[in-house]
């Protein structure tokens, strides 16, 4: 339908909203599930977090430290907490934004560059396996009595399940978000912003709740700092890798001579 509106029948709005529909279905295919696929494939693979750890201390950043200087700042906690839990369902405003502001394109390379994403964050996880900071620090709500975070190395337990080959019922099993790095949190934030970038209105706004999502992935998502630093080299890479793609199918789908929407 998505390609007949875009060609046969050339209508943008339409062909957007069903470009945008499949794009949510083929992403359903490379969500929160496939990362059980991801962890069980690559269970020969040893764990990274101990040099993902010795990668942060190297720059100066300690996970621990980080933890306790937010017990001072409960309402900040909370705050990244509502913007981490919110980096997906901001998918849709996205949409709407764009659609409003008749900026077909920039959906297109939008939807597009978080597809690349996903499959590269997922196709990295195989070889690289981790399970976080607050799971290689062994840390548990104890440590912070006052805090409740969205992770809490719930997903350990999942992740080693999968690793040793332990059946469980995935059917009753919270599913979560697995995969550590890169982070694709993190990619989401760079992809929001950037893609609301063109609304005027809606720009910073959108920077600075995508902020308060890395910050969230940080300490909420149980993240490496250098998990985050590789989800936003992956998150650029395939936004240039979208500008492309887009550049070559868009005389075919848009047609030549038609009046494109803004990029």
């Amino acid at each position: 339908m998505a390609v007949l509106y875009c060609t046969v029948r050339f209508r943008p709005v339409f062909a957007t909203t069903l470009g945008f529909v499949l794009a949510l279905q083929l992403g359903s295919i490379f969500g929160a599930a496939t990362g059980y696929l991801v962890y069980s494939a690559g269970a020969h693979f040893p764990l990274v977090d101990d040099n993902l750890y010795a990668i942060d201390r190297a720059m100066g950043f300690d996970w621990a430290a980080m933890l306790r200087w937010f017990a001072g700042y409960p309402a900040l906690v909370d705050l990244t907490r509502f913007a981490y839990e919110q980096a997906g369902p901001q998918v849709g405003v996205i949409f709407l934004a764009l659609l409003f502001a008749c900026q077909n394109v920039r959906l297109m390379k939008f939807v597009t560059a978080q597809f690349l994403a996903l499959v590269v964050v997922h196709i990295v996880a195989i070889f690289l396996p981790a399970v976080g900071a607050y799971g290689y620090l062994g840390l548990t709500s104890a440590d912070h009595p006052a805090m409740v975070l969205t992770s809490e190395g719930r997903t350990v337990v999942q992740v080693m399940q999968l690793r040793t080959g332990e059946l469980f019922d995935l059917a009753r099993a919270p599913m979560m978000g697995l995969i550590t790095f890169p982070s694709y949190h993190t990619v989401m934030a760079l992809h929001s912003a950037w893609a609301l970038w063109p609304v005027r209105a809606l720009r910073w706004p959108a920077v600075t709740f995508n902020i308060l999502v890395w910050v969230g992935t940080l300490l909420h998502g149980s993240h490496h700092l250098i998990d985050t630093i590789a989800g936003a080299v992956v998150a650029v890479l395939c936004i240039y890798a979208a500008h492309r793609l887009c550049a070559l199918v868009q005389p075919w789908l848009f047609g030549k001579g038609r009046k494109r929407s803004h990029a």
